[in-house]
């Protein structure tokens, strides 16, 4: 029985760290660490993270402090290439300034990136600064980021100046933005009303949005006809914020408890994506909720799009409205 029971806690223990593993991925610094410490000449450095490690995301950045005190003191920063010419130009997030009690520790900063082509790293405001740094050679499990370094000899100076190969103590994990689930994610709407419209649609916001497979997820109201709808997806093409193209609708969903959750996916190649619902009958019951907000809800904007007709063009919005959806991006 012990034998079994050891076996049972060695199997969740695997699964706990294999869930884990998938939902982040470490890189930059994974086995060998920098040791050499130095006053750089530069105040401002920045490597590129590369393009396969490059997503939508939420990251972590961890870097090491070669010092205590001030001359050890860091802003972790992140800065974009938003012009495509391989040059970071845009300063995208900094942390609160960090300075260690102790020579070794480890300070992190998390932000979230839409960007195409992030750069992450340091700047400190000191001239006598002491970094752990790296000139030429190679580092043992060093992957993620590039060795090619960018940096500004000025506090607050743009890193246009490169140079290579250049590595310091730094560690950078992320989190799927889109793989957890958005729209409503713990507090659900209770209320339950005919809301006057007949379709209705929320933007999905621009940093979960990609061109990928979706699945919309909406809770029935009301079992049968009542609580029926069409899952609907529609596109901005024209990009004034508006939705004006219809591009995918499920087939007509009836539940046969309110309560019950119906599920559609579709693909989409288009930026500006908004998902929703739309229905027939003018006596139907929904979940909405008009003002306030709702603890959990994320990747979904609160400006609602409608139309008063079935099959209508939904082009008048109000805000904040909001009811029971869930989106995953399934590949």
């Amino acid at each position: 029985m012990k034998s079994k029971k050891f076996m049972f806690i060695v199997l969740i223990f695997s699964m706990l760290v294999i869930s884990n593993e998938k939902s982040f991925s470490q890189f930059g610094i994974t086995k060998q660490e920098i040791s050499n410490i130095e006053n750089t000449g530069h105040q401002v450095q920045l490597w590129q993270i590369l393009p396969e490690f490059t997503k939508k995301a939420e990251y972590e950045i961890s870097i090491k402090h070669a010092a205590e005190g001030e001359k050890g003191s860091f802003y972790i920063i992140a800065w974009a290439d938003t012009n495509n010419d391989g040059v970071p130009d845009k300063e995208i997030g900094r942390s609160n300034l960090f300075t260690a009690k102790n020579a070794g520790d480890w300070s992190s900063w998390i932000f979230k990136s839409v960007y195409d082509k992030i750069f992450v790293g340091n700047t400190w405001k000191q001239s006598d600064d002491r970094i752990y740094y790296q000139i030429d050679g190679k580092l043992e499990g060093y992957k993620g980021l590039s060795n090619k370094l960018f940096y500004s000899r000025e506090f607050n100076g743009k890193p246009t100046q490169s140079v290579g190969p250049r590595f310091t103590n730094i560690k950078v994990s992320f989190k799927d933005i889109e793989n957890d689930g958005f729209g409503v994610t713990e507090q659900e709407i209770s209320n339950i009303e005919n809301a006057g419209h007949q379709v209705q649609l929320w933007q999905i916001l621009p940093e979960f949005t990609k061109k990928a497979e979706y699945e919309i997820s909406i809770k029935h109201a009301a079992e049968g006809e009542k609580g029926s709808f069409y899952i609907i997806a529609w596109a901005d093409t024209n990009n004034d914020g508006i939705p004006d193209k219809e591009i995918g609708r499920s087939n007509l969903f009836t539940a046969k408890n309110a309560g019950d959750w119906s599920s559609w996916a579709f693909k989409s190649e288009y930026d500006k994506i908004f998902v929703g619902n739309t229905w027939k009958q003018s006596d139907d019951r929904i979940y909405y909720q008009s003002g306030g907000n709702l603890k959990g809800y994320k990747g979904l904007s609160n400006k609602l799009f409608y139309s008063r007709e079935f099959n209508g063009k939904p082009t008048q919005s109000t805000s904040p409205r909001y009811t029971n959806v869930k989106i995953k991006i399934l590949k």
